[in-house]
This record gives structure tokens, C-alpha cells and sequence, in this order.
């Protein structure tokens, strides 16, 4: 009895404690030119449109600004953009060259997921 009454406590207290993370980041991918070797370049090219973009606003609203936004990224001509399961997607040219693919939130110091109590908010600590 003792032991069904340990666990009923552990269930129920594991059931009230949440991980309160962020929201999916978004990502980036470019598919370069095969005859073009600038992956660097476009790589920090996307990302300063993406900084100016998302400068100022919430972590919870980036990808949406990012998809209402989404032609800014193509910064040049041979340049396709889309947006695709919170991936900022590039293609240069005819898109055979190298695959770099990363997160915009790499660049930058995000915030750690902070563990969250339902308890700990019972009793005022955050």
C-alpha cells in the first residue's frame, strides 16, 4: 500500500511539472549554384536580412515575420526563397552545389528552456 501510495505521488507530481521551452526556432537551409562558390557570403547575406527582420521582436512571433517576409531573402537575382516547416529555404542557381543548413538562433545568444513547476508557480517561486 505503501508503495502504490509513492507512486500515485510521484505520477501526480510528474503530471503537474512542465518543461516550458521556446517555440520551434527557425532554421535555414541553402542549396548553392554548383558553378558559384560564395556559400559564406550568402550564408551571412541571409542572416542579416533575417537580424534586421527579427530585430526587436518576440521569440514567439520570428516565424511569422520571417514567412510574411520571406522574398526579402532572395537578395539577389538567381536567388529563390521559401519557407517551409520554419525553414527558410535558398536556392541559388541551379541549386546542385553544396547543402549548408543551420539555425538562425546559432547566431545569436538565445535563452535557455527554463524548467517550470505548476507547484514552484503554486508558492510564488519562478
Amino acid at each position: 500500500m505503501k508503495k502504490l501510495m509513492v507512486m500515485m505521488s510521484l505520477c501526480l507530481f510528474c503530471s503537474l511539472c512542465t518543461i516550458v521551452g521556446e517555440t520551434e526556432e527557425v532554421r535555414f537551409q541553402i542549396q548553392a549554384d554548383s558553378h558559384v562558390h560564395e556559400e559564406a557570403g550568402l550564408k551571412n547575406q541571409i542572416y542579416a536580412v533575417y537580424s534586421e527582420l527579427t530585430d526587436g521582436v518576440d521569440t514567439e512571433s520570428r516565424p511569422v515575420i520571417v514567412a510574411q517576409n520571406i522574398k526579402r531573402f532572395e537578395v539577389n537575382e538567381d536567388i529563390r526563397a521559401e519557407y517551409q516547416n520554419n525553414t527558410v529555404v535558398i536556392t541559388q542557381g541551379d541549386g546542385k552545389g553544396s547543402l549548408i543548413h543551420g539555425s538562425f538562433d546559432a547566431f545569436s545568444c538565445g535563452r535557455p528552456v527554463k524548467p517550470k513547476s505548476w507547484i514552484a508557480e503554486l508558492f510564488g517561486h519562478e
